[in-house]
């Protein structure tokens, strides 16, 4: 018979199998740590399962469901969610990027002391701070003034490269105020590079600069102690330039073949100091002409480029940026030639902007310049003659040139009586006779000589006429009493024989006879106007040593002139 159980005792086991099941889960909470809310959930539908049990049909042999058990203890996968749940190692991993107080960031922070971009530049000199507005200097050489304008005079010098603090600026804008060893001055804008922060940077009001004359005083001062008062400028004398550099034999026979007895040469200064402070000297020419007999008239010229100001054309001749390195170079060739040489011009036609650098014709400027060199010449052998720089005759208008009448006058407002014992000149013929006046007359004289050059008629001026530019010149010296000193032509003369070179077409109207008789013409003149000095004609022999040139048009040797002139009663 088949034996079926009772149902109190299917009830019995299956309370059994929920007990054995709550102690196998007690026994795993006691040896695992504490799960996570994750592990808790598992667990929760694991021991969920004993009531699916619960649910099966009550079947004779339910046993098998309830040994299932160990597969319904998936508590080794729930066991294996805590190191999924301890995964705040990747947390903490946030923690670097999350202190950014740390070190590592806070190294950068050197980088501001970057911003000041002009401390780096170059100088010995400089007062400049990280935070103060300067200054560098572009040019190879500046000159410091004390105001803001050519008119005040120069106080200081700063080299290429130099830096100085700034401390004002004028109220054009133009100049900036500096801080120097002896206080503050002004240089020009356009010769500087200005940096850093300009904007504390006030307007400064200057005082109006002083008289040109004060500041010449100031120029020959600078160059140590006073000079001897100016002399007369000697009495007349016979004169002619010549090409040194060419046959200097052939040139000393023939002036004293002449029966004159002066020599003029012209020494550029860029050739003979290249580098500051490096000189060489015409020993040779000085010797030659000096041990003939023959007295010589220097005229000394063309400054080197790094003694030139920034603000000047190098394609053409000019002046120096300080008037003291000039009067050094012209005061130590005086006392190395003291006795031998008798004259020197300081300068030559600095009324003509090619021959100024093409810098702004100033002849207070230029008054300084002579002052200093009169200064260094006077202290270094006070016998020498000092002549003005001669005056090219011209009626142009700046900026290319300045009416010589006015340039004189100019000069000698600024001073000029005081540093010159003759007044340099360059009375020109162009096509014009030398005793005829500039003007009409020498309009009607060319039209009667049927010239084909009529500058003379086209713009009627005194420069056209040899004998209105010296009339003039001494009008002036009385007007500002001035009477006693001598002129110095210390170039003159008539061309001809046209080279083809442009501006100088009047050569072909002006034969050699006629250049060598209005030339016997003019040193007659000169001789007996009785305000003249050595007169030197320009030129003796450039025809032969720069043949076909501009200067050759002038030139003498081998024509009729050189005749005339040995014959000419002296």
């Amino acid at each position: 018979m088949t034996h079926r159980c009772s149902r109190p005792h299917a009830r019995s086991l299956v309370l059994v199998l929920v007990l054995i099941l709550l102690a196998l889960v007690l026994a795993s909470c006691r040896s695992k740590p504490t799960p996570t809310k994750s592990a808790q959930v598992a667990r929760v539908t694991a021991t969920t399962l004993p009531v699916t049990a619960t649910v099966m049909p009550p079947t004779a042999s339910p046993l098998p469901t309830a040994t299932a058990l160990p597969a319904a203890t998936a508590l080794p996968t729930a066991t294996a969610i805590p190191p999924t749940a301890t995964s705040l190692p990747t947390a903490t991993a946030i923690s670097p990027t999350a202190t950014p107080t740390q070190a590592p960031t806070e190294t950068p922070m050197p980088t501001p002391t970057v911003q000041p971009t002009v401390p780096p530049l170059p100088t010995a000199a400089a007062t400049a701070t990280p935070d103060a507005a300067i200054v560098k200097v572009n040019a190879d050489i500046i000159n410091v003034r004390s105001g803001p304008g050519t008119a005040y005079p120069v106080i200081d010098r700063l080299d290429g490269g130099a830096t100085q603090k700034i401390v004002g600026k004028s109220e054009d804008g133009k100049w900036w105020q500096i801080a120097i060893k002896e206080g503050n001055g002004w240089v020009a804008s356009e010769l500087v590079t200005a940096g850093g922060p300009m904007q504390g940077v006030a307007v400064v009001k200057a005082a109006p600069p002083p008289t040109a004359a004060p500041q010449a005083q100031a120029a020959a001062a600078a160059v140590g102690g006073p000079a001897p008062r100016p002399s007369g400028g000697g009495s007349f004398g016979y004169g002619i330039q010549i090409d040194p550099w060419g046959d200097r034999g052939a040139a000393i026979g023939a002036i004293k073949n002449m029966g004159f007895n002066w020599a003029k040469f012209q020494l550029p200064w860029k050739d003979f100091e290249g580098q500051r402070g490096q000189r060489n000297w015409p020993d040779d020419i000085i010797g030659d002409l000096n041990g003939n007999g023959l007295n010589i008239l220097v005229s000394i010229v063309k400054a080197p480029d790094w003694a030139r100001p920034g603000n000047t054309d190098r394609s053409v001749e000019g002046p120096p940026a300080d008037p003291g390195a000039y009067a050094s170079f012209v005061g130590e060739f005086a006392a190395r030639y003291c006795g031998r040489v008798q004259a020197i011009e300081v300068w030559n036609e600095q009324n003509l902007d090619y021959e100024w650098g093409r810098e702004p014709l100033d002849p207070a400027r230029y008054v300084r310049l002579l002052a200093a060199a009169y200064g260094a010449i006077k202290r270094a052998c006070p016998n020498t003659v000092v002549v003005s720089g001669a005056l090219t005759p011209t009626g142009a208008p700046p900026p290319v040139a300045m009416d010589d009448f006015t340039y004189l006058e100019r000069m000698y407002q600024a001073g000029l009586k005081n540093y010159a014992d003759a007044i340099g000149a360059h009375p020109s013929g162009f096509n014009v006779a030398p005793d005829v006046p500039g003007g009409a007359p020498a309009c009607d004289f060319i039209r009667g000589q049927g010239s084909l050059y009529v500058g003379p008629c086209n713009s009627p001026h005194h420069s056209w006429s040899f004998r209105s530019t010296m009339e003039g010149y001494r009008n002036i010296m009385l007007k500002y009493g001035d009477g006693n000193k001598r002129i110095w032509p210390t170039e003159f003369g008539w061309a001809a024989g046209w080279t083809g070179q442009p501006g100088y077409e009047y050569a072909k109207d002006n034969t050699p006879d006629e250049q060598a008789q209005w030339t016997v013409r003019a040193y007659q003149m000169m001789r007996n106007w009785g305000f003249v000095g050595p007169a030197f004609l320009w030129n003796l022999n450039y025809n032969q040593s720069h043949p076909g040139s501009e200067l050759a048009q002038w030139g003498i040797m081998g024509r009729p002139a050189y005749d005339w002139l040995r014959g000419m009663a002296k």
